[in-house]
């Protein structure tokens, strides 16, 4: 919607209505913006954790490769004997494995916390919701008491009732 100059260079005044729907385009815009950056935010989250299943899946790499390089290294007579190198390498992996399932348990538990949390809430807003209807239907019914009170004791007169529509 746009509006034109007033002439002469005055200001023109808008209208109520007009007033209400800049507001409400406004609104709009403004949950356009709100979505717009929860999308990147959960963009930027994927994207981190993609570059940690990265570097995870590198130092695994790197520590399989120094075994691979160990056991190349260790001549064919001690097939049986234990390689220093290849024991350091296989102990990297370890720690390295070790790493990645802690990991894996800290995410896992912060993952149920969240969703306890999340329907926590979601009970209690449900509760709170029903509270709130019932108070709403009890004051409308208090409402209706009170004007059929006010009626009785002729304070109030009898609304007259909606028209009916003739089609």
């Amino acid at each position: 919607m746009s509006s034109s100059r007033a002439p002469w260079g005055g200001k023109a005044a808008l209208s109520g209505s007009q007033v209400e729907e800049l507001e409400k385009a406004l609104r709009a815009l403004e949950a356009k913006v709100g979505e717009r950056e929860m999308a990147l935010a959960e963009a930027e989250n994927k994207l981190a954790e993609r570059d940690r299943v990265l570097a995870e899946t590198e130092a695994l790499l790197q520590a399989r490769e120094k075994v691979i390089d160990a056991m190349r290294k260790q001549p064919a007579a001690q097939a049986g004997a234990v390689n220093p190198e290849e024991m350091e390498a296989l102990g990297k992996l370890k720690e390295e494995l070790d790493r990645q399932e802690a990991t894996l348990k800290d995410q896992r538990q912060q993952l149920q916390e969240r969703e306890d949390f999340l329907n926590q809430s979601e009970a209690s807003l449900f509760e709170k919701m029903q509270a709130q209807q019932e108070k709403e239907t009890e004051l409308e019914q208090k409402e209706e008491d009170l004007k059929k009170l006010a009626r009785q004791a002729g304070v109030l007169k009898n609304e007259p009732k909606e028209p009916i529509e003739k089609a």
